[in-house]
């Protein structure tokens, strides 16, 4: 099968894009060339064995961008420069949902030559939507939509769309990481394992990578194992939001909380994401249109966002993202970023104390 001239992927889910990415390098090694006119669609590749981590970029040589931080020069060379070495490139590029439209017009303009021409091996663009889906359709916005490049990967089938777990399809996916890990899980467990976990396809492995030390050679648990996972159902965040907001911490007692829920201080940008997908359903929940949630997390959420309010909801989504772009600029460490946001958020939800 001859690969895309430039690909969108649209998935919600951090770790199940990285592993569809690492699925279509591994489908396209460098010097297949480019697809006709109106072939090479993406859709049906099976996924890789490996973890996203050990997966091998197949060739190709990545180099990862974030539409959240706009793009730099160095993402326009790589895109219309051809190296000295003629080196297969793939470009990356995460979040592009968040790059303004002027830049999106822009990046249109300079993808559309790459589909004219009879072969490209040398570089390959990913364009990463993180977005939502709702009923199993991606929630691309219209002035995305409306992209010539979009139409063009929409007519040639060369959007790959993976939408994100739900507890329709946890339960399958918890047994086969399982099966990765060396894990054999009955049914029973399966499903417990499937209430306590959030839909979040990172801290599934890392909980079942836990688990998997605690097997026997058999790969079986002890009954004691699921003492193990930590509990990071969706009701556990907001119990943990409300430690902090009818509590006496301090605000570094707030960040070893953090840390011990959530294993530590290099887990910031999965809590990071947390954040954001929580403040997502709380601004739902505020608004008076909630997602489908059992009653007793429901209830929880209802009571957080009525003391948070609008402008409250939004103050929670700019301390994630600021953390998320002190970072990523290197303008602090994520142990600095752990605690300023530690420190915010403590002081956010002390002033809702009295609501």
């Amino acid at each position: 099968m001859n690969r895309p001239p430039f690909s969108f992927c649209l998935c919600p889910d951090s770790r199940l894009l990285q592993t569809r990415i690492g699925a279509l390098l591994a489908a396209h090694p460098p010097g297949n060339g480019v697809p006709d006119a109106m072939g090479g669609g993406l859709p049906g590749l099976p996924l890789p064995k490996a973890s996203p981590e050990a997966s091998p970029s197949q060739g190709w040589q990545r180099f990862v961008f974030w539409g959240d931080e706009g793009l730099p020069a160095a993402f326009w060379e790589h895109l219309t420069l051809q190296g000295l070495f003629a080196t297969p490139k793939v470009l990356i590029l995460r979040n592009a949902q968040n790059l303004p439209a002027e830049t999106l017009k822009t990046l249109s303009q300079a993808l559309e030559p790459l589909a004219r021409q009879r072969d490209n091996s040398l570089i390959w663009p990913m364009i990463c939507l993180e977005v939502a889906f709702e009923r199993g359709v991606p929630k691309v916005a219209a002035h995305i939509q409306r992209l010539p490049c979009y139409a063009l990967a929409e007519k040639n089938r060369w959007i790959d769309s993976t939408p994100g777990l739900t507890s329709q399809t946890i339960p399958a996916h918890i047994r086969a990481e399982a099966a990765r890990h060396g894990l054999v899980l009955d049914s029973a467990l399966t499903g417990k394992l499937a209430q306590t976990l959030p839909p979040d396809a990172a801290q599934i492995s890392s909980e079942l990578a836990k688990l998997a030390l605690a097997s026997g050679p058999d790969g079986r648990l002890p009954p004691e194992a699921l003492q193990l996972v930590e509990q990071h159902a969706e009701a556990n965040i907001f119990e943990l939001l409300r430690q902090v907001q009818h509590s006496s911490n301090t605000p570094a007692a707030w960040r070893q909380i953090l840390e011990d829920r959530l294993g530590g201080e290099n887990s910031v940008f999965a809590f990071i994401a947390i954040l954001l997908r929580e403040g997502r359903v709380l601004w739902q929940t505020l608004a008076g249109s909630p997602p489908p949630l059992p009653p007793q997390a429901a209830a929880a959420k209802k009571i957080i966002s009525q003391s948070l309010g609008a402008v409250g909801i939004a103050k929670l989504w700019e301390l994630a993202l600021t953390a998320d772009k002190g970072i990523k600029t290197g303008e602090r460490s994520p142990e600095q970023a752990f605690e300023m946001l530690a420190a915010e958020l403590f002081t956010l939800f002390r002033s809702t104390r009295s609501c």
